[in-house]
């Protein structure tokens, strides 16, 4: 088990490595940078970039906020979770695939393309659960509170508009939160959502790629992310073939290890249940 307090060593390595290279700053003729206000502003940037970095690559860190990323349980269960759709042919094929193995799962949908594919994002609706991945899909941890309310209030009103759903689940884009982003979410009744594995299949590794990614950190009360679109893109450049072909072997292996499959709000409710005392 890690040390509880190991995301604060790593955010410390990150700050102190900015500061070595600002310590290593040069001007354009080759001479050191010894300006205190320079190297201030250096320094603050090469921190807030490592922290940014710690927390992209850290999904479950509460470093910014409450993000639920894992249940808590024993039980050898999981949610599946897809983001950045829907996408024609792709989100059409991976409910097939879904209703053909009896799973519900989550998908986090993109307002954009709601408002392009609503009878898909209405088809998704009718047999799973949902969550508000904002309406352009784009990076908000620098935004203002204002930028941030208008992305998720466009993405919920894009999405109850095809599917008569209203989210109470917000996955943030390239998955960097910030404090003002869980501030926000919350705001609006929304809980923001992580993830414990991810298959990194946005630049279309293959099939077996992606399978061994996920079944390689799947553990119990664990959240998988994949993808069924691509940021706002569309049919041809948004390609999740190799994603839809990898979950028919992902969710038989795991059915032959022993895994169920909840949608997020069943597995937050599990957890929930066994964190309660005696």
């Amino acid at each position: 088990m890690k040390h509880p307090r190991a995301h604060v060593w790593k955010a410390a390595a990150a700050t102190a490595v900015g500061g070595v290279a600002v310590a290593g700053l040069r001007t354009a003729t080759g001479r050191p940078v010894r300006s205190a206000p320079t190297l201030a502003a250096a320094g603050a940037a090469m921190a807030a970039g490592g922290l940014m970095a710690y927390e992209w690559l850290t999904p479950r860190s509460w470093l910014y906020g409450p993000v639920f990323w894992h249940a808590q349980t024993s039980e050898r269960v999981v949610a599946l979770t897809f983001d950045d759709g829907p996408c024609h042919p792709y989100t059409g094929q991976l409910l097939e695939v879904l209703d053909r193995e009896g799973i519900r799962a989550t998908f986090f949908q993109v307002g954009n393309n709601v408002v392009r594919e609503p009878n898909l994002a209405a088809e998704v609706a009718s047999q799973h659960e949902l969550g508000n991945h904002t309406f352009t899909h784009p990076h908000l941890v620098w935004s203002r509170p204002g930028t941030v309310r208008e992305e998720l209030l466009r993405g919920q009103e894009a999405i109850h508009e095809a599917t008569g759903t209203l989210p109470r689940l917000f996955r943030v884009p390239h998955g960097w939160y910030g404090p003002q982003v869980i501030s926000v979410a919350g705001d609006l009744g929304m809980r923001c959502v992580g993830w414990s594995v991810m298959a990194w299949d946005w630049d279309r590794p293959p099939s077996d790629v992606i399978q061994r990614r996920i079944l390689h950190g799947v553990s119990p009360g664990g959240v998988t992310l994949l993808h069924d679109g691509q940021d706002t893109d569309a049919f041809p450049k948004a390609d999740r073939s190799h994603t839809i072909a990898a979950v028919s072997d992902i969710i038989s292996s795991l059915k032959a290890s022993g895994y169920g499959f909840l949608t997020l709000p069943e597995l937050m409710e599990l957890g929930a249940r066994e964190r309660e005392p005696n």
